[in-house]
């Protein structure tokens, strides 16, 4: 698939609100409702699939920036669904995402994605090891 290809589509990803998933399991005395940083995870899964089909031979997508407003908690055992649409298409992939409860609106935002080589990513995390 031609990477130009992706414009306009749109991909939902959903889980359901376990306690592990909560802000809780993150971070002690905060509440047991769905963590922004599992939504930030759930948000940029949803786009990465979009850009999935259309990546070469050893290329990945990676996050580059992401910008979220996480309006309303969400219990424990509530589903959380969170649906993205490619906005724009050249050196950059821009997303915009919006996450709804069986309540309503949790969140919305934007996300920027690259596709890059997977090996040259995974060796420029080697050098900082070297160091």
């Amino acid at each position: 698939m031609e990477k130009e290809q992706i414009l306009g589509m749109t991909n939902t990803c959903e889980e359901e609100v376990t306690f592990d998933k909560t802000a809780a399991s993150i971070a002690e005395g905060t509440p047991a409702v769905y963590g922004t940083p599992v939504l930030v995870a759930l948000a940029e899964k949803t786009c990465l699939e979009i850009m999935k089909p259309a990546c070469g031979e050893g290329e990945v997508s990676v996050g580059v920036t992401l910008s979220i407003n996480h309006s309303s908690p969400t219990p424990v055992g509530m589903k959380v669904s969170c649906t993205a649409k490619v906005e724009k298409v050249g050196k950059l992939v821009e997303f915009s995402f919006e996450a709804v409860d069986e309540a309503g609106v949790i969140a919305t935002g934007t996300h920027v994605r690259a596709y890059a080589p997977k090996a040259a990513i995974e060796a420029k995390a080697a050098k900082k090891l070297n160091k």
